[in-house]
């Protein structure tokens, strides 16, 4: 009979070799296996301070512009908040994290709208956008803060975590409240001045009517004072008349005048002269004593005009040139 030789010191050898051998393929594994390990995390490391710092960034530019910047989520719960919006609430940014507009003061029609105002509300825009995935534009979005209407310009986009699913919504809002006011403003001081150029137009056609009282024959009462601006708007008055009614003679009554000086009279002048060129003779008429003084003490040249002491002589003597 052989006899065995598993207890043999070469057997035992081996077996002792075996698993110094397994042993240094584990020890291997297991180093290679915390590299890769340390090379993750220093990965991640990297990731994480990249990442905070790009946060860092994105709260640096949003705590340092005007515009109100903030995140809901799908309950309409405050994530984010940047310093100008806490500052126009009179919050801190990390109070009114966790809150929803309710909470935060906003009236309930602001929040959850009112259809008889025709206000849609943000938590209707809100759920648009996240249901829809796509951004919204609202020029004017208005929202009462401490107890003054504000109108905003918002911009509302959706916000996708990993998996591509939106879970909230960021939000950019500017207040155009003082520029929306200036237009107002603007618009009306220019409806109030054309109310006032009407007006005044409307006067001026008064103060200087036209008035035909025969064929081919107008007259133009002037009454008060004439200076430069009225003297304009007589010529041009009386020139337009004269083309309308085809009028050969006009009639200045000056009776209404109690005061007349060499501006006056050389508006009377300049309008016989004007209507001549068309072909249209002037009569001058409602001279009182008084004026007549007057004109001849200042030496006034009305040569060009015709002249009757009464508006009715006047029209007496241009009907009868008709015949």
């Amino acid at each position: 009979m052989t006899q065995s030789n598993a207890g043999s010191p070469v057997s035992q050898t081996h077996e002792s070799d075996a698993h110094m051998l397994e042993l240094e393929r584990r020890i291997s594994d297991l180093q290679q296996q915390m590299a890769r390990d340390a090379a993750e995390m220093e990965r991640l490391r990297i990731r994480a301070d990249s990442n905070e710092r790009a946060a860092g960034i994105l709260r640096a530019l949003a705590d340092n512009i005007p515009d109100w910047v903030f995140v809901k989520d799908r309950n309409h719960r405050y994530r984010f908040v940047n310093k100008a919006y806490a500052v126009s609430l009179q919050m801190h940014p990390d109070d009114m994290l966790g809150k929803d507009d309710i909470e935060l003061g906003f009236p309930e029609y602001n929040v959850k709208g009112d259809p008889e105002r025709g206000i849609r509300g943000f938590w209707a825009d809100d759920r648009q956008v996240m249901e829809s995935g796509e951004p919204l534009i609202i020029p004017r979005d208005v929202a009462t803060l401490n107890g003054k209407e504000h109108i905003f310009f918002t911009s509302k986009l959706p916000l996708k975590d990993g998996d591509r699913h939106i879970w909230g919504v960021l939000v950019l809002c500017h207040d155009v409240t003082d520029q929306q006011e200036a237009l107002e403003a603007k618009r009306q001081s220019m409806e109030h001045e054309a109310l006032i150029a009407a007006q005044q137009a409307a006067i001026r056609e008064l103060s200087t009517p036209l008035i035909p009282v025969a064929d081919g024959v107008v007259v133009m009462p002037i009454v008060g004072t004439v200076e430069s601006t009225r003297a304009l708007q007589i010529m041009e008055t009386l020139l337009t008349g004269i083309a309308q009614y085809r009028a050969h003679t006009a009639l200045l009554d000056i009776t209404g005048v109690k005061v007349i000086d060499t501006q006056i009279a050389a508006a009377l002048v300049r309008a016989a002269q004007s209507a001549r060129l068309l072909g249209t003779d002037v009569i001058l008429t409602g001279i009182s004593p008084e004026v007549a003084q007057t004109l001849v003490h200042i030496g006034a040249d009305l040569s060009a005009l015709k002249t009757h002491s009464s508006l009715q002589r006047g029209i007496a003597y241009a009907l009868r040139r008709q015949r």
